[in-house]
């Protein structure tokens, strides 16, 4: 850092101020920092940083599971975020609900200064209350379990799901199944009841073996198709909780012979990159994760700052149907 001061013709702390992203610094004297900064190949030290103050310069996310498009996106914007600002990203992977011991090893080996929690680790209570007693600033993306005291993002699950039961019904439509998600997801459970309430407005009645179990994965979509087209009385449409559950029950009807979206309507729910890549293409929900994960990094670095405000009013993102091939209307 001296050397860097010293070759730009500036203090230290001037340095450091553009390291840490503080204000009161000249865009001249932040661009010629940057630029011997670059030539010298320096870039500060985390461990020096968290030493010289209170923070730590490391955020934490926490998932249950590292694949898939879903929390692809949350990743990629998150690690946007933090590269922006000059700060690392430690992923934790908890595959178990509950896992006080795994928690306990990592709050104690790393310092975060804020940690993020994907579904369904974000209704965890073992999770919730750890951080709170750690005193990290924690954000939490489509979560279903109260807590004031965290940034809360998400979408209206229940409304958006009524919308595309509602869709499916507007283009004839009255013997609909529903693919349910992972019951641990506060989603599948607001997804279910959106449907439940859309078929009941419109005065259809919900049979209860056109309500299938899922678990957000191709498979499951599969099992579910399986399940529904060897029923006497089919289904015209289908509705999946989930994007990779919609193209299981896509590949099933077109093994069978079916004719989509003639034979069988499909709708799914997400807009996750399989959503356009099968043919024909799913028409589903979009949520905007990407949007999501940076409103949730941005009001927990807030948080983090002192700016307790940010988490008392839960961020509500819209969502939008996309209309592709897999619906027809009823002939």
């Amino acid at each position: 850092m001296s050397d860097v001061a010293r070759l730009a013709g500036v203090s230290m702390k001037t340095v450091s101020r553009v390291f840490n992203n503080e204000k009161y610094v000249s865009e001249d004297k932040k661009k010629k920092i940057l630029e011997v900064a670059a030539e010298l190949n320096f870039r500060p030290s985390l461990q020096a940083r968290g030493l010289a103050g209170s923070k730590s310069y490391i955020v934490g996310l926490f998932v249950d599971d590292p694949s898939g498009d879903y929390i692809s996106k949350v990743l990629r914007s998150i690690l946007n975020r933090c590269e922006a600002i000059g700060c690392h990203l430690v992923v934790e992977v908890f595959k178990e609900q509950g896992d006080e011991a795994k928690l306990r090893q990592v709050l104690n080996s790393i310092k975060f200064d804020a940690v993020i929690l994907s579904a369904p680790i974000c209704d965890d209570m073992v999770v919730l209350n750890a951080l709170r007693a750690s005193g990290v600033p924690t954000a939490r993306i489509a979560a279903g379990v109260t807590a004031d005291d965290m940034v809360k993002v998400t979408i209206d699950e229940f409304q958006a799901a009524f919308e595309m039961t509602e869709y499916l019904i507007s283009m004839g439509h009255e013997k609909i199944a529903f693919v349910k998600g992972d019951p641990n997801h506060a989603c599948s459970v607001d997804r279910e009841r959106g449907y439940i309430r859309a078929m009941q407005t419109h005065g259809l009645r919900v049979k209860h073996e056109m309500v299938v179990a899922g678990m957000f994965s191709y498979a499951s979509g599969r099992a579910a198709a399986e399940a529904l087209l060897a029923l006497e009385d089919k289904p015209t449409a289908v509705f999946a909780s989930n994007d990779e559950m919609a193209s299981g029950i896509l590949a099933v009807a077109r093994e069978r012979g079916m004719k989509v979206p003639e034979e069988l309507s499909i709708a799914g729910f997400d807009d996750d990159a399989i959503a356009s890549i099968v043919s024909p293409a799913l028409t589903t929900v979009k949520q905007p994760v990407e949007e999501m994960a940076r409103t949730a990094f941005d009001l927990v670095m807030k948080t983090e700052e002192g700016e307790e405000d940010a988490v008392l009013t839960p961020s509500v993102h819209s969502f939008s149907l996309v209309k592709r091939d897999s619906v027809a209307k009823l002939a």
